[in-house]
């Protein structure tokens, strides 16, 4: 039987001492042999990868709760029906990754050129000569912000574009401070807002104050939305990015914004709605969610210009990625990698080396 991996491999997308997930959950660090290259290829040797804390950790564990992991994806229809899943195991997955041109097969890429993009945890992967030019890694920025040029940071340029500027001059929320949470409230602080970022894990509000950022702890006990409407008035608050991924923290930013306010659902959410409760300020404030996640490109932006907005941030200073928290290990270490985001006190991301001089 045909295994989506083998055609993974036989098409050069992933290659040498590669991340996977098997069947029952667990991760492991497998080594595939490099396809040849074609004319007007070529290969990339990866320097940094890291880990997506939301997408690829829905994959993780004997329970993942990935909706392609138990249902099957329609493209035609667009919805996902009972049937025999969409992905299969071996799983390769990944796509934040930086690296350099090892082997070229055209003229116009020297072997050395350093870039960027979104591809999976693997040792080599095989990227078209126009694609490997137009994902140039800039020489101030460093492998561990090109890590997050390819997809993170436009997923949070993106999500903030849905927030319509209505976040301009005033207060705003982002609820999380993981990886995701962190860029968007600093895209969003760029914008002029006065970011307030809530989270219920100490150590990461932290974080967010050394980048600047106000900070609210969600702790036992504190009602974060009526905390922030004393501050700023039951009409204060125009927009909120929820960042989790949580649906109880989607209820949250609810209750958060103002009446006909704005929450832009940024985060990837499992299973049933939990703590979502419709029936209250949804309700009773008619407030707008609106999907803010990278399938909905906003309208203003393509894939091009969305990568363009997050590399300029980042060389002006505005938006720190690289310099973010991360515990890098070993690819061989991947189990390691990903168990450690399992403590979200002590790791905010996780990611890989593939040299250790690097």
């Amino acid at each position: 039987m045909t295994r989506a991996i083998d055609g993974i491999v036989a098409r050069g997308e992933v290659g040498g001492r590669t991340v996977q997930i098997v069947e029952t959950g667990a991760v492991e660090c497998h080594v595939y042999e490099p396809a040849p290259l074609a004319d007007g290829q070529v290969r990339v040797k990866t320097v940094r990868s890291a880990v997506s804390t939301g997408t690829e950790m829905t994959f993780y564990g004997k329970d993942a709760s990935n909706v392609y992991l138990h249902k099957q994806w329609n493209e035609e229809l667009r919805l996902f029906e009972p049937g025999t899943p969409s992905v299969d195991y071996p799983f390769v997955f990944g796509y934040r990754a930086s690296g350099e041109v090892v082997e070229s097969r055209s003229a116009d890429v020297a072997v050395g050129h350093r870039v960027y993009g979104n591809w999976r945890h693997t040792e080599f992967t095989t990227m078209s000569a126009q694609r490997a030019l137009d994902h140039t890694l800039p020489a101030d920025l460093t492998w561990d912000d090109g890590v997050d040029l390819g997809q993170m940071g436009p997923i949070c340029v993106n999500a903030v574009a849905f927030g319509e500027g209505e976040h301009a001059g005033g207060p705003a929320v982002v609820l999380g401070a993981g990886p995701v949470g962190l860029i968007t409230a600093q895209i969003a602080a760029a914008e002029g807002a006065q970011v307030f970022v809530v989270d219920r894990v100490a150590e990461r509000l932290k974080v967010a104050r050394d980048l600047g950022l106000e900070t609210v702890e969600a702790a036992e006990g504190v009602d974060v939305a009526a905390t922030l409407k004393r501050r700023f008035g039951s009409e204060g608050i125009a927009v909120a990015w929820e960042c989790t991924g949580s649906t109880f923290a989607l209820h949250e930013a609810i209750r958060v914004v103002r009446r006909k306010g704005l929450v832009v659902a940024v985060g990837f959410y499992q299973g049933e709605s939990r703590g979502l409760l419709l029936g209250d300020e949804f309700h009773h404030n008619g407030i707008r969610v609106v999907c803010g996640q990278i399938g909905n490109i906003h309208a203003s932006y393509t894939w091009d210009t969305l990568r363009e907005r997050i590399t300029e941030l980042a060389q002006a200073g505005t938006v720190k990625l690289g310099s973010l928290p991360r515990l890098t290990l070993p690819v061989e270490e991947a189990a390691e990698a990903f168990a450690a985001l399992t403590r979200p006190s002590e790791v905010l991301q996780t990611g890989f080396r593939y040299d250790p001089a690097t």
